[in-house]
């Protein structure tokens, strides 16, 4: 197992990425804030079901604004988990191998905290169960 540490925690490098990781986490809160008041029902008639077909529509976009809910909430707790990788020390290591991660994945996906072939290893191992 490794130990290099790719980012000191106090480098520029590490101030750049976490500015990234904030501006998202910023950015995800206020989505789901405002996805969450759109889901909520109102007492003004402005969700006033007419029909069935009304009531299925309105149904599925319930659905569909949920899952962009919970799929936002899930990249939110990615981004805290880098952001104490980070603070650590530990950020750009790969969790699993303890490796550094391609500087090419972490500028694509910043809070990554596995190398691509672990990701594909965790990935395939998910689709088993």
């Amino acid at each position: 197992m490794s130990t290099r540490t790719p980012f000191d925690p106090k480098s520029p490098a590490a101030a750049a990425v976490r500015a990234t990781l904030r501006a998202r986490e910023s950015s995800l809160r206020t989505e789901v804030a405002a996805a969450g008041q759109a889901l909520a029902p109102t007492d003004e008639g402005g969700r006033e079901v007419k029909d069935q077909k009304d009531e299925a529509t309105l149904r599925e976009m319930g659905e569909v604004g949920a899952a962009g809910i919970e799929r936002d909430l899930a990249e939110l707790r990615e981004i805290g988990i880098a952001l104490r990788r980070l603070d650590e020390g530990r950020y750009g290591l790969c969790l699993d191998c303890d490796e550094p991660i391609a500087a090419a994945r972490l500028a694509a996906e910043p809070f990554a905290v596995r190398c691509a072939a672990c990701q594909t290893l965790t990935e395939q191992a998910r689709a088993r169960r």
